[in-house]
């Protein structure tokens, strides 16, 4: 095979497994990819409401502008991109992860509560051997060495111990699906929301470029960041979390868009920005091409021809990806009893295969039974996975930036890409408690103001 035709290949996969994390994440609350957690805040409740075919259409447009945006972006920027990516290093990378921590502090219920459970998912986070070779938590068990893994918390905190309220109901939209059907126009509908919703896109795509670009940050961060900021920006900040079409439209184009930049940096630098673009990096140097500023200069056809093919892609992955919906939408007229020991088995199959160790499906189902009791508590499980999946990294940046500071932590402040995000960081942290206070006084006032 060509060394074109094979990179293609791959990154056409890449483009498909991207997109398709968010349909399983918008019909049954399992998202297929870490990206696409932030997608199962609103798409699994439009499922519930009967709005599928909306969250679908809505989906599947932000997956394509936000591909097809960050790829001519990178087309023109690829050059010159070098001197950015050099501005974040340890510190600014350790606080854009406790930046997109911050949207625990958005996540509607007791502000306590959320708090309580994101520190447990850092806690569960902080599990392995550290930088110096030390254990932490592990209990002896050598194949906890490498952290807990994602795809054991995803299947097991959002996909199992969902099945369990799954089997209370016929359907995965209740006991009465003669209100439910596939809907050409409510797909469409959906569609131009994406369009509708200019601002929220625009900003969606440029932080899903931005954070795509920085090594290891990857789609997740910039998904859970574009949510917290569409959320922020929202006159309807009490609806997310219970089906606001503008939340998930953030995550799945922010979702999107980093993977164009995550590509730009591996053509770039040679450094993978996740386990995909590792796989492409290494066909790449299969045939003979090392990514890097090499790269560029030498093969430059080539660089071109790959940006190229994947804005191609992004259009076909319109009409591809709307075959394929049309057909899985019909999965909320399926019964419960179907779909329950469908999902579980390849939940599990899914934790198993990612190590293929069985202490993986152990862990899959403590989550679950973790998930049962937080639900049943009022704790909310997003907040437990975002510790988790932002952990290691803030684990890792912290440990660098402690090193290279040594005790001289007030020279950080002198850093202004540091500085600009720990203030902003603060302030959406402290926002909740600040607008609740402002909410009771308002009330004092009104009530005095009657009496």
């Amino acid at each position: 095979m060509q060394p074109l035709d094979a990179i293609m290949f791959l990154s056409g996969m890449f483009t498909g497994s991207v997109y398709a994390g968010g349909i399983t994440a918008v019909m049954l609350n399992i998202p297929g990819s870490p990206g696409a957690v932030a997608t199962t805040l609103d798409g699994y409740p439009m499922t519930k409401q009967g709005r599928q075919n909306e969250a679908l259409g809505a989906g599947l447009m932000s997956s394509v502008i936000g591909c097809l945006a960050s790829y001519l972006v990178v087309f023109f920027i690829i050059q010159s991109m070098g001197n950015f990516v050099l501005l974040f290093q340890a510190p600014e990378m350790l606080m854009l992860a406790v930046f997109a921590l911050s949207i625990i502090s958005m996540i509607k219920g007791n502000l306590s509560k959320s708090l309580i459970a994101g520190f447990l998912g850092l806690l569960l986070g902080s599990i392995g051997a550290t930088a110096y070779g030390r254990e932490r938590g592990t209990f002896g068990q050598i194949e906890l060495y490498e952290g807990i893994q994602i795809v054991p918390a995803l299947m097991g905190l959002l996909a199992i111990s969902e099945l369990f309220y799954l089997v209370q109901q016929k359907f995965i939209v209740g006991d009465n699906t003669t209100h439910i059907q596939r809907s050409f126009k409510d797909f469409v509908k959906g569609c131009m929301l994406v369009i509708k919703q200019k601002i929220n896109t625009i900003r969606s795509i440029i932080i899903g470029i931005f954070i795509g670009v920085l090594p290891a940050a990857g789609a997740t961060v910039a998904s859970l960041v574009s949510y917290s900021q569409a959320q922020t920006f929202s006159k309807n900040k009490e609806n997310f979390g219970k089906g606001e079409d503008s939340g998930l439209i953030a995550a799945e184009t922010a979702n999107s868009s980093s993977e164009g930049g995550g590509m730009a940096t591996m053509l770039t630098f040679g450094i993978p920005g996740g386990s995909a673009t590792a796989v492409l990096m290494a066909a790449f140097m299969i045939h003979g091409l090392t990514p890097g500023p090499y790269l560029i200069r030498d093969h430059m056809d080539m660089t071109y021809a790959v940006i190229i093919g994947n804005i191609i892609q992004a259009f076909l992955l319109l009409f591809i990806g709307f075959i394929f919906v049309w057909y899985f939408s019909k999965l909320v007229l399926a019964p419960a009893r179907l779909i329950i020991p469908i999902v579980a088995i390849f939940s599990l199959l899914g934790a198993f295969s990612v190590r293929g160790i069985y202490l993986d499906v152990v862990l899959t189902l403590g989550f679950a039974v973790l998930a049962l009791v937080m639900r049943k508590l009022d704790y909310p499980l997003i907040a437990v996975l975002l510790g988790l999946i932002l952990g290691a990294t803030i684990d890792g940046e912290m440990t660098r930036t402690l090193l290279i500071y040594e005790g001289q932590y007030l020279s950080l402040l002198e850093r202004p890409i540091f500085t600009t995000m720990f203030i902003i960081t603060i302030i959406l942290f402290t926002l909740p408690w600040v607008q609740k206070r402002w909410a009771k006084r308002k009330q004092k006032r009104n009530e005095g103001g009657v009496s």
